[in-house]
């Protein structure tokens, strides 16, 4: 099949997008990625077996931004996707998250072409946490509207052919949205094993430090609603019993300001690290090095209905799993003995998990990489992912 992936930031780079695309490729589809243009690379490009089509930036960054935003009455990505279906000879359309799924789903249905809803999260949800944790800009009322986005969904959900979600909780929000069950599948976000051969071996005057301490890594957005203020406070409580103890973060993100200001206040420079953004592979490095890996995002029903690839990259590599207490981690964390979970908000429990990984003699970290082997890995989740595709396939022809 010629298979067009809807996504509406800059490619590259997701994992999850490369995840998908390129097992489909794999499996003999031909796969295009129709894909937002900040970065103004070319409007075409070849990346190993994806065909890549931008849209053409216009304007000086502020223009761009702004004409390239992706809403389904954009006539920018209406054109772009009208033309790629057309000249490709699209037999499939995959439109990943909200903001263009009404763009993806008409678009197929002018072709008479099946088209799947990839819910790599609860967005509406996930709209509610900015609104909840950061400063309300007037164009929030337009383009991050929970409002906006629960409408959206509930026209989108029905009218897909079929749903993919990351986790069983998700199912849930598929239900609410009106949305059928025994058109969703869950295609989660788990590591490709292969890959994990493949990490490069890092040196240098901070892995030492993380070796020979009690180093403690978080991974992903450096934002406020993931629990990292929390995690400062913690840790002013687990330097008295453990006085090495070493936080590393790894990531970008709008609250690093606030973050570092808060550090220097509790005096905790010898304690914490912010490493910024650093590539996939890196990452991946820095957590292997790590005595525990965290996960200390605020519940809410965002992280209730969601999982993020972490936890997974964090017992793939046998790093113990200290994570807050979402339904989908908890459960995960149980399930599989990869670690301890925390009261969400509470910095004293949070401390009592860090230290009792550290005390305990339970092997967290061999149970995590255990049940990855076993049942979280990416071969697990590209069956699902090419039987969807097979039977809608076979449906359209």
């Amino acid at each position: 099949m010629n298979v067009l992936y809807l996504w509406d930031a800059d490619y590259p780079w997701d994992v999850r997008v490369e995840k998908i695309c390129e097992s489909l490729a794999a499996h003999g589809h031909v796969v295009h990625i129709a894909a937002r243009n900040l970065a103004r690379r070319p409007d075409y490009e070849r990346l190993r077996d994806l065909h890549i089509h931008r849209l053409s930036p216009r304007g000086g960054n502020r223009l761009n931004y702004a004409l390239s935003f992706p809403a389904f009455f954009n006539p920018f990505w209406t054109r772009l996707i009208n033309r790629v279906i057309r000249d490709q000879c699209i037999d499939l359309v995959i439109v990943r998250d909200l903001p263009m799924s009404i763009a993806g789903i008409r678009a197929a249905r002018r072709q008479g072409i099946p088209v799947v809803f990839d819910m790599a999260e609860d967005y509406v949800s996930m709209v509610w946490n900015v609104w909840r944790h950061r400063r309300i800009r007037p164009l929030n009322l337009l383009v991050r509207n929970p409002y906006l986005a629960k409408a959206v969904e509930r026209y989108a959900l029905p009218r897909v052919d079929h749903t993919l979600v990351v986790i069983e909780e998700a199912l849930d929000v598929v239900r609410r949205g009106g949305g059928a069950l025994e058109r969703t599948t869950i295609v989660s976000n788990t590591p490709r094993l292969e890959e994990l051969g493949h990490i490069p071996s890092l040196g240098g005057e901070l892995i030492t430090r993380m070796r020979q301490r009690f180093s403690i890594v978080y991974a992903g957005g450096i934002r406020l609603e993931r629990g990292l203020m929390l995690v400062l406070e913690a840790l002013e409580r687990v330097v008295t019993e453990i006085p090495d103890v070493l936080f590393v973060a790894i990531g970008s993100g709008n609250a690093l300001a606030q973050l570092e200001q808060a550090t220097r206040n509790k005096g905790l420079q010898e304690h914490v690290v912010w490493l910024g953004w650093a590539e996939h592979g890196e990452m991946l490095g820095y957590i292997r090095a790590a005595r525990v890996a965290i996960i200390p995002n605020v519940v809410s029903g965002h992280t209730n209905t969601t999982i993020p690839n972490k936890i997974f990259d964090y017992m793939a590599l046998g790093v113990p799993v200290v994570a807050s207490n979402a339904i989908p981690m908890k459960r995960i964390v149980d399930e599989t003995g990869c670690g301890l979970t925390f009261q969400s908000g509470d910095p004293a429990d949070l401390a009592r998990a860090l230290t009792s990984v550290r005390a305990c003699s339970i092997d967290y970290g061999s149970n995590g990489a255990r049940a990855v082997r076993d049942k979280y890995h990416w071969g697990v989740d590209e069956q699902r992912l090419l039987g969807v595709v097979e039977r809608l396939g076979t449906a359209a022809s």
